[in-house]
């Protein structure tokens, strides 16, 4: 082959490839205009309590669930009538005030107020916050909370 023939297989070879690799990399599953997560009012009753006045519930959208990878386990009982959850579900505020965040049904947290009795080890007896039983978040709490204040808006 020579000349234009071989010049033009040439350039069909170079489009096959180029779209073959082009099809080779990561997909990108988001839309343009994609928003990972939305804030929803508390009930009035809930926002009314001292503390509550900011707090917002957080909706993801489930690839941004995903994206996150939060997990959650359960609270247990505690000695002395406290409830015991592990130490990473405990985030805190830009005051200093400690949170955990609770599920709300769907893709849906909300950041519940909480006291602190004591810390053992991994595990932190509250005072005041989420019954035994609640299911809390222990990955993924700082993301919500970043969500919240809006950390990385523009």
């Amino acid at each position: 082959m020579t000349g234009a023939p071989r010049a033009l297989a040439v350039l069909v070879a170079a489009l096959v490839a180029t779209a073959a690799l082009s099809a080779c990399g990561p997909k990108n599953d988001t839309p343009a205009a994609y928003t990972p997560a939305t804030l929803e009012p508390l009930p009035s009753a809930t926002a009314t309590l001292p503390g509550y006045a900011h707090v917002r519930k957080v909706v993801l959208t489930p690839l941004a669930e995903r994206r996150v990878r939060l997990q959650t386990v359960t609270s247990v009982p505690g000695g002395r009538g406290e409830t015991d959850v592990p130490i990473t579900a405990i985030i805190y505020d830009p005051d200093g005030v400690p949170w955990v965040y609770v599920p709300d049904g769907g893709h849906a947290y909300t950041r519940h107020a909480i006291t602190i009795a004591r810390y053992d080890g991994d595990t932190v007896a509250l005072g005041a916050g989420p019954t035994a039983g609640t299911p809390v978040v222990v990955v993924g709490a700082a993301e919500l909370l970043g969500v919240e204040y809006g950390v990385g808006e523009e």
